[in-house]
């Protein structure tokens, strides 16, 4: 994966280690990349994400569905996370939580967090910002390992029984 690469347009599915299912999409243009995916376990939605990164490769949107509720969050031009988590018992909005453009997103299970962790330079990020499927952020996460064996050449997640397919049609 390099700088020169063409834009990055596929959509896949396959089996994450722990037996859930992944259908995912990337799309990559002149605003940068924006990842979705669904997690099913046992039939139903686990999660739910859209996660965009700038054309530099770092954060710039997140929105997550979970039984939990919604979150939304972006970052600040003041080095701050902003947004609020929507569930049963109400609005919490988030405000000043510390961030930097070296962070990344990491979801328990979800392959694309993973993925949006590896820069198109080839580098791989160190700083994570861990959110729970109850919607909480754990800004205190000093140990999350990734398995960078998990992602493929391309900056794409690596499944059981994977298939993907470009995002354009055949002419």
């Amino acid at each position: 994966m390099s700088l020169a690469s063409p834009p990055l347009r596929r959509a896949g599915r396959g089996t994450a280690a722990d037996g859930s299912s992944i259908i995912w999409s990337v799309a990559e243009g002149r605003r940068g990349r924006r990842w979705r995916e669904v997690v099913v376990t046992a039939g139903s939605i686990r999660s739910s994400l859209l996660l965009e990164l700038d054309p530099d490769g770092a954060f710039s949107h997140l929105e997550l569905s979970t039984a939990a509720g919604l979150l939304t969050l972006h970052p600040e031009t003041d080095g701050t996370l902003h947004g609020n988590a929507v569930t049963r018992d109400g609005i919490q909005h988030i405000r000043g939580v510390p961030w930097s453009p070296d962070q990344a997103i990491w979801i328990t299970g979800s392959s694309i967090c993973l993925a949006a962790g590896l820069r198109r330079d080839g580098t791989k990020t160190a700083a994570w910002l861990a959110i729970g499927l109850d919607l909480r952020l754990e800004t205190a996460v000093s140990i999350i390992r990734p398995d960078w064996s998990l992602i493929d050449a391309e900056g794409l997640p690596v499944l059981v029984d994977a298939e993907t397919w470009p995002l354009e049609l055949d002419d």
